[in-house]
Parts: C-alpha cells; sequence; structure tokens
C-alpha cells in the first residue's frame, strides 16, 4: 500500500493567529498532538501529501464553484490572509499525480474540476505550518466546496474516497493523506462562538471506531446544526472513505472557545 500516513486535524486561524487567548492547558494539549502528527507524517517520509481540505473564497465566487477541485499547480503559494501569523511560502506541486488522480476520478463517476493556480488560505496554511514547517514537502491539494448550496452530500464525499483508495493503493509515491477543517463552528454567522461539544464527541466516536458508513449518512441539515464550518468535515468523510476499515485514533480534542472551535486531531496508527 502507498499510503503511508494518514490524518486530519482542525484546521481555525485563532491557533496561529491568536494562539495566546485559548486556555494554556488546551493549547499544550493541541501542541502535543499536532507535535504527534507531525512526528508520525516525518517518520513516514511520503514522497506527496495528499490535503482534503476547504474552499475559502479564496479561489471561486458564487459566478462559479464545483463541488471538488484539485490543484495540478507545479507550486502552490499562501496563505493569503496577512494577520494569520504564517509565513508566506511557496510549497512544490505534483501536477503528475494531480493529473492521475483527475483522470481516474473521471473514469469512476466523479468529474472533478481543476486549477493550475490555486491560491492557499488558512484552511491548507494552518495545518501544514504544524506538520511540514519547512514547507518543502510536495502538496497535491483536493478543495471541497461547503460553502454555497448545491453541496457534496456527506454520502457523496465518502464514495469519493473509495473510488479514490485504490489508484492512491497502486500509486508508485509514496502519499500522505492529511483532512482539514471542522469541528463545530459557525464562522461569522448567527451562533458564532458556539461549539456543540456533544457533535464533536459523537463524530469524533464514530470515525475512530470505523463506523464508516455512519460518516456518510450525514446529512447537511445535521451538519449544520452545528453551524457552517462544521461542513468542512465532508473531508473528513472522504479520508474515512479512503481508509476503508482501518481505524483511527483520537490524538486531541479540545473545545476552544476563543477560537470559536471545536479542534479535533485523528491520525491511522496502521497504515503502512
Amino acid at each position: 500500500m502507498t499510503i503511508v500516513y494518514a490524518a486530519a486535524a482542525s484546521h481555525a486561524p485563532g491557533i496561529c493567529a491568536w494562539s495566546d487567548k485559548a486556555p494554556p492547558e488546551q493549547l499544550a494539549a493541541l501542541s502535543r498532538g499536532f507535535d504527534e502528527i507531525r512526528d508520525g507524517l516525518e517518520a513516514a517520509d511520503p514522497d506527496v501529501i495528499l490535503l482534503l481540505t476547504s474552499e475559502h473564497w479564496a479561489n471561486f465566487f458564487l459566478d462559479h464553484i464545483g463541488a471538488f477541485c484539485i490543484g495540478r499547480g507545479d507550486s502552490f503559494e499562501g496563505p493569503l490572509e496577512p494577520w494569520l501569523k504564517v509565513a508566506k511560502a511557496r510549497i512544490p506541486g505534483d501536477p503528475a499525480l494531480a493529473a492521475r488522480v483527475l483522470e481516474h476520478c473521471y473514469a469512476n463517476g466523479f468529474e472533478l474540476s481543476y486549477l493550475h493556480e490555486m491560491k492557499l488560505d488558512h484552511g491548507t496554511m494552518v495545518p501544514l505550518s504544524f506538520l511540514t514547517p519547512k514547507m518543502n514537502r510536495k502538496l497535491v491539494p483536493l478543495m471541497f466546496n461547503t460553502l454555497a448550496t448545491p453541496r457534496p452530500s456527506a454520502a457523496r464525499c465518502l464514495a469519493l474516497g473509495r473510488v479514490l483508495a485504490p489508484m492512491l493503493e497502486a500509486a508508485p509515491e509514496r502519499i500522505a493523506i492529511i483532512a482539514t477543517g471542522g469541528l463545530s463552528h459557525d464562522p461569522g454567522e448567527i451562533n458564532h462562538g458556539r461549539i456543540d461539544g456533544d457533535f464533536d464527541r459523537l463524530f469524533l466516536d464514530r470515525i475512530t471506531s470505523g463506523r464508516v458508513d455512519e460518516l456518510g449518512a450525514y446529512s447537511d441539515k445535521e451538519l449544520l446544526a452545528a453551524g457552517a464550518g462544521t461542513l468542512e468535515l465532508l473531508a473528513w468523510i472522504c479520508l474515512a472513505g479512503v481508509m476503508g476499515t482501518q481505524k483511527p485514533h483520537l490524538v486531541a480534542y479540545e473545545a476552544v472557545e476563543p477560537w470559536a472551535t471545536g479542534m479535533g486531531l485523528i491520525s491511522y496508527e496502521d497504515v503502512a
């Protein structure tokens, strides 16, 4: 199997931009969690990272939005946000792998859109700043529309993961898959600041118990009830589809009120 590592992590901008606002014990727990995932990633030594992430109006607006979009660039630059406290970087891409993913998906019922010039914001750069601080590993970003209706359903994202799995397993590259986003948060909406701990714990229990079909059964309404940003978990559901029967372990969970986000990290231990 050439998927050599897999994990998922929240990407709230506050962890970089206003880390000092979090209670010290929560910040310490999450820092240890990111260290664990970074150590796992470095030990696996992938050739390329397939990053399952979210669009935040960085590349698209209402004139054109696709369900899924893959980055085919030779390199990618970010972050867009000058206040994020993450240094701007240019990250190498892997256009050959991106093209093969695109062709495989087209041949199996998923017509992804694609960009040769994809802008990266906090959704990508926050996790990478912790997991690959040198920004020197090749990256193929795969973005999910979590912003405007119609959106891909959880079932569709799970199915995409299952379609990707055999192609990634047969690839000659050593591939790490990282999903980012979530957990419960409602950025800029009526319930901004509210964290739904019950939702978060149930979702984390389902994914760490390997109850993959239950993840695919989430409706838009159920995800939105925990906040608009919770739709970013579609990327985690896709990851679960790729990993199939393998069960990740919970690395950390903290409901960080100053960041207005339920922060979660998971890691798949038995990939190789």
